[in-house]
């Protein structure tokens, strides 16, 4: 039987170990069965960068004040402060982002013939 301090260093180490997950983004939820799922939600760099770079873009900041005074209600504005139009972030216009989000979808390995529309509605999902 392990003695009470052996536990609590126990309960330190697992602490510590939940908080470099959540940091990785990784969740854990309760199963039904009594056991533990792992959730994994990674975020792609562009993605990070288009949340990151709205706060730079002059006529998204404009948007989302509008948004702020409900003077429209075809954006809306995420928990994260994050513009979107019908669940589907904004890109900026800055730093040619937008020429190399389509630049990576095109070249991307996963992307299919050309003349294909899987690569737009791919892209459609995520970006406006």
């Amino acid at each position: 039987m392990a003695s009470t301090y052996e536990q609590s260093i126990g309960r330190q180490q697992i602490t510590k170990d939940l908080r470099q997950l959540t940091i990785l983004g990784v969740c854990l939820l309760e199963s039904p069965d009594e056991g533990v799922i792992v959730q994994n939600a990674a975020e792609s760099s562009f993605v990070a960068e288009v949340k990151e770079k709205q706060y730079t873009d002059p006529i998204l900041l404009q948007l989302k004040e509008n948004v702020q005074q409900g003077m429209t209600k075809t954006f809306e504005l995420t928990e994260e402060g994050v513009l979107q139009c019908q669940n589907r972030l904004c890109v900026p216009n800055i730093d040619g982002l937008r020429r190399r989000i389509m630049t990576e979808a095109h070249h991307s390995r996963y992307s299919v013939h050309p003349r294909s529309t899987k690569m737009y509605h791919d892209l459609k999902e995520v970006y406006w």
